[in-house]
This record gives C-alpha cells, structure tokens and sequence, in this order.
C-alpha cells in the first residue's frame, strides 16, 4: 500500500508540481493562444510603469546666427501597479490512493504522481480560464475582478487618457452608400496609426474581437459579400461562416465568449497586432520563501500536507498576474448599429 510518506520525496517538491503543471497539455483559448501579450517574470508584486509624453514636431526654417528653436521638455509620470494574485485548491485524500500497491507494472510514487497529474490538470483549466478572462479586459486596457466584474485597473484612467470615441458601423442600414463600410474601416485604420505614433513603423494590422451580432451583420453586408464573391472564399458564404473574416484591412473574428464575460453581441473591440511591446504581462514570484526574490512564472503548484492526521495533501495553484496594454489610446471599440 502507498503511504501518505510517499509525499516527502523529491518529486511533490514545489519546483518540482510546477514542472509538472507545465508539461499539462496547454489547451489554447482565443487569445490566450494568439501570443498577442508577450510574458515578463519579475521578482516583486509591484511594477513601476513610466508614461512619456513625447511628441514630434516640426522644425521651421531660421536665419542664420538666430537662436535655436527650444525643445518642449518631456512630461514623465511613474506609477505603481501591484500583480494581483488568484489561486484554488483540490484535496488528495488519503482513501483516493489507498488501492495502489507497491508492486506491479508500475511504482506506488508514478501511480500517485498520476493522480495528482490528473487533479492538477483541472486546477490548470480553471487557471487558463483565468488568463483568458485577463487578456480579455487587457485588449480592453482593463484589469477586472474575475469575482465580480468590477474594475481594479482602468489605465486610461490611470495615465490620463481619454478613450476613443465608440464607431457606429451602421451595420442594420437596409441601402448603405456605396463604399460606406470600406471608408469606415479606413477611418479606423487610421486613427489607430495616428495613436500608435512611432511604435509601428510598418503597415497596422488590426483586429477585432466581435460579439454574435455584430459578425453575423458585417458577414451580411452588401459590401463584403460582393468582395468575396468572386474569390475561392465565395463557398463560406453558402454555409456557415468561419469564426474570422477579413476586410478593409481588418481581420474579425467572432469572439466566442462564456464562463460570464465575452464581447456583447453588438460590439466589436479593436486592437493592433505585431505591435512589439504593445500588449504585456507581468508574473510576479509565489508567496513562498523557495520563490522570494526569484523571476516568477505564469504558473506555480504546491503541495500541502495533512500534518495533524495526516488524511490528506491539499495541491494548490498559484499565479500573479498583471496584464497592460502599454498604449491604451490605440484602442478602439465599435457598435453594430
């Protein structure tokens, strides 16, 4: 019979759970997957986060001996902003493992680390739920609440910013203008370059994440069938459309939400992809004395055990995040109507 001593050895040490937890099959969500947010492991719960208010401007002509033209100083401003933590536990009981024996085709230590494999594998889908729900609200420039939905975060706030006006893509008119959607996707094309300034020097790439309503209007629209009708993509508009469509140099996609967030079937919100530095987030160590000081990860597992009556080892699972989108003005939002 396996021993509930089993668990001091080496292999239900913290490090080595995470490692563990880490070799769980990743089950990519939508933008979990997309590697929209690039990862930064820091070694405190606060980050500080500079905003400049550079500008560019033009240098006029001057006659020669005058004085130079004087550069308008840089506004800095510093703020501090703490990763927040979520965490959840599962409980492996003492009679869940008191069948496995000590010999066989396998050893009591790989037939217990399965069973905590397998406990640790649901705590991780919750987790990743988690991390969808942040990146949501980061493509947003928001850090909410999974709890409740409430705003911890608002960097327009925080900075200074006023978000963009919504669009109204006017998406239910029966007789659009000829041109009209196309030129309203131009609009927004280019007020995003303008707010993104320098940090893009190429072509914007946009996307947008759009509730039900909204991708089922623009799919319909006069516009964009006759933009694919003569192309190899005229077959999706027999059946059911995919969960993306592109035009006007926009790429939709139907943002399936669930678990009580996702886009409200009559928006749409946009962002820039490719954009180096745009969209971060920032992993702060456990609250551990084997992790104090250390670069922290996105994800860390421990285990804790029954010292009184010995029943039982809790697995638990950890993560502190902060998502930030670094430049909240190129965001945008749209209305179906």
């Amino acid at each position: 019979m396996a021993t509930m001593d089993i668990f001091e050895g080496d292999a239900f040490t913290i490090v080595e759970l995470t490692r563990a937890l880490e070799s769980i099959p990743y089950k990519p969500a939508i933008l979990s997957g997309a590697d929209l947010f690039g990862a930064r492991g820091v070694r405190s719960r606060t980050v500080m986060i500079e905003s400049r208010d550079g500008t560019l401007s033009l240098i006029p002509f001057s006659e020669r001996g005058s004085a130079y033209e004087s550069q308008t100083p840089e506004r800095r401003e510093m703020r501090a902003f703490v990763c927040r933590q979520f965490k959840k536990q599962d409980v492996l009981w003492a009679s869940e493992i008191q069948a496995i024996r000590d010999f066989g085709s396998e050893t009591a230590v790989q037939q217990v680390q399965a069973e905590v494999a397998r406990k640790l594998g649901r705590l991780r889908n919750d987790a990743e739920a988690t991390f969808e729900f942040h990146l949501f609200n980061g493509i947003q420039g928001v850090v909410k609440d999974p709890r409740d939905g409430a705003t911890v975060i608002d960097y327009h706030a925080e900075f200074g910013i006023t978000p963009a006006t919504e669009v109204d893509f006017d998406l239910d008119n029966a007789t659009p203008a000829s041109g009209a959607l196309r030129k309203r996707c131009q609009a927004l094309i280019e007020s995003v370059e303008d707010s993104l300034g320098g940090l893009a020097a190429g072509q914007v790439q946009l996307r947008a994440e759009c509730g039900s309503a909204f991708f089922a209007d623009l799919v319909a629209h006069k516009e964009v069938r006759e933009t694919y009708l003569n192309t190899a993509a005229a077959a999706d508009l027999r059946g059911r459309v995919g969960e993306e469509v592109s035009f006007g140099g926009i790429t939709f996609r139907r943002y399936r939400g669930g678990l009580g967030f996702g886009v409200p079937t009559d928006k749409a919100y946009f962002y820039p992809e490719g954009v180096e530095g745009l969209f971060e987030i920032y992993y702060a160590p456990a609250d551990t004395f084997e992790t104090v000081n250390t670069v922290g990860l996105p994800l860390y597992a421990r285990m804790i055990p029954d010292r009184d009556r010995d029943e039982w080892v809790r697995l638990e699972i950890e993560s502190n995040p902060l998502p930030i989108c670094t430049r909240p003005q190129v965001l945008r939002s749209a209305r179906r109507t």
